[in-house]
């Protein structure tokens, strides 16, 4: 399921489709966390008896995108470029000569000490 804003448009739905492989499905309401919410109360309270049961018998659906196996192969190419990208840029930032734009909180990351050029 695939929610909230960046799933008004159809691009988004089609690229996580893609990338994960997995069809996804945008619900009608599209404020999904509200609905969720709304459930979770409903079956707190002993309006409903599970939240899964009733999850399926509330949530309607407006659309589904299947993956397209020539986009995802396009997706998983890049992302190994990427992978090999970021590495590099984390060694860099590890050395002392770029930082990082930011961090997971309480992520610490080792700093390698640059060693000096030989004379």
């Amino acid at each position: 399921m695939f929610a909230g804003g960046g799933s008004k448009g159809a691009l988004w739905s089609q690229i996580l489709s893609d990338v994960t492989g997995l069809p996804v499905r945008v619900p009608v309401v599209r404020e999904a966390t509200a609905l969720g919410c709304a459930i979770a109360a409903g079956t707190g309270a002993g309006l409903y008896g599970d939240m899964a049961s009733t999850g399926e018998r509330l949530v309607s659906w407006h659309r589904e995108f299947t993956p397209n196996p020539q986009h995802r192969e396009l997706y998983q190419e890049m992302m190994s470029k990427w992978q090999t990208v970021y590495a590099d840029q984390l060694g860099l930032v590890d050395s002392g000569l770029t930082t990082s734009m930011w961090q997971a909180p309480g992520l610490e990351r080792r700093q390698r000490v640059a060693s000096s050029p030989s004379p």
